[in-house]
């Protein structure tokens, strides 16, 4: 939800009634820690709410539906994505809240299951972070609404419905209905304020998303948020004593002659990812090195981003970047981004430009009407000297 939020969302909740419940923030961070995006700052409202009033059936959103608060209502759009396993179903949303005057709020939503449901597909029941079971299959829902740097608010579900049914292997047609309160983030001085959401669509598979079943003791014990160092030191360390990690090299100066050091890719696996069916859970891939007693992390970019820094830690001094070399370049970005970064199909244009011998580009794919892609500037002697990552990038510059 931008990194305002993002930083509000992680304080400690405000002393109230609900106290013992997990704090959405860290619901969200063990499902998905990316899953809070909404739109780059380069990217108007204007922009945004002419897409949505698109006629180009490509950017109808998957999922719509209503939001009412107070006196006011507000349409919603957005996409969803699913994860399941032995231990149940957990659903991960990122929403748009539009006001008939326009105004675009942002709702980050977890669904995960309640009381060890384990159910997939069907109906269930949702609960509030204050009942401890009911009869049936139940769900909690908890969100962080925001605007694109600043939390407004924590949506908490109390009462309502979901139903799943499963329309292809990585498709789920869903529907929810709830009604439940908005409470101050931050210790804000927020009343709790009743709020009502309706949703329907569609949600895709994402195999990286960590099925945490919320009302588990151990989590719920975890994120209380009064207790002793004590306390704290032995949840870190059952904690880490139950988490696993795997590291191996995917580039070495061996095997390529661009960088001067190592690449890995780690994945890792805890508690709350854990599945009877599938053993090993990952995340995300995730790449870096290592520069002396650092770790030097590569972030898949979602925005404009200068990646320099990176870079000139990994590339070799001798490296040169030349028609002769430029396509081992592009399979690095590859290797470091993921095949599916790269929407070759979308380019209507050759997929790297040199039109000017100090600027290479690299495009990755389209945004709207726009390209995506890598720009690498070198010096007077081919030498990488800046890389960008840029979402509006011209053919030529």
């Amino acid at each position: 939800m931008g990194a305002g939020l993002l930083v509000a969302v992680m304080a400690p909740a405000s002393a109230d009634p609900l106290e013992e419940r997990m704090p959405p923030g860290m619901l969200i961070e063990m499902v998905d820690p990316t899953l809070c995006s909404p739109p780059p700052e380069e990217m108007s409202d204007a922009e945004i709410i002419a897409m949505l009033d698109s006629d180009d059936p490509q950017m109808a959103p998957p999922i719509v539906g209503a939001w009412e608060r107070q006196d006011e209502r507000w349409r919603v759009y957005g996409q969803g994505w699913f994860n399941d396993s032995s231990s149940g179903l957990v659903v991960g949303t990122m929403l748009m809240l539009r006001s008939e005057g326009d105004e675009l709020q942002y709702l980050c939503m977890v669904l995960s299951p309640h009381a060890e449901t384990a159910m997939v597909e069907g109906e269930a029941a949702l609960v509030g972070p204050d009942v401890e079971t009911i009869d049936g299959d139940t769900f909690m829902a908890m969100g962080i609404l925001g605007e694109r740097r600043e939390g407004l608010g924590e949506v908490l579900a109390d009462a309502g419905s979901v139903h799943f049914e499963q329309a292809a292997e990585d498709t789920l047609e869903w529907s929810l209905t709830f009604d439940g309160r908005l409470t101050g983030i931050d210790e804000q001085p927020q009343e709790g304020t009743e709020i009502s959401l309706r949703l329907e669509g569609e949600l895709s598979r994402d195999s990286s998303m960590r099925v945490v079943d919320w009302g588990r003791d151990d989590l719920v014990d975890a994120s209380a948020p009064s207790v002793s160092e004590e306390e704290l030191a032995e949840v870190k360390a059952l904690f880490m004593e139950d988490m696993r990690l795997e590291v191996e090299p995917v580039v070495t100066p061996d095997n390529n002659d661009i960088v001067q050091r190592t690449v890995y890719r780690y994945d890792y696996d805890t508690f709350a990812s854990l599945s009877d069916d599938s053993g090993w859970r990952s995340t995300r891939e995730h790449f870096f090195y290592q520069d002396g007693d650092r770790l030097r992390p590569f972030q898949r970019p979602s925005s404009d981003t200068d990646l320099s820094a990176f870079f000139g830690g990994l590339l070799d001094p001798g490296f040169v970047l030349d028609e002769a070399t430029a396509d081992d370049f592009r399979e690095l970005l590859m290797t470091l981004t993921g095949e599916d970064f790269f929407e070759e199909e979308d380019v209507k244009l050759d997929n790297i430009i040199n039109f000017r011998p100090d600027e290479w580009i690299f495009f990755t794919g389209t945004f709207f009407d726009h390209y995506k892609a890598f720009v690498v500037y070198t010096d007077d002697d081919g030498h990488p000297d800046k890389v960008l990552y840029r979402l509006k990038q011209q053919p030529t510059s």
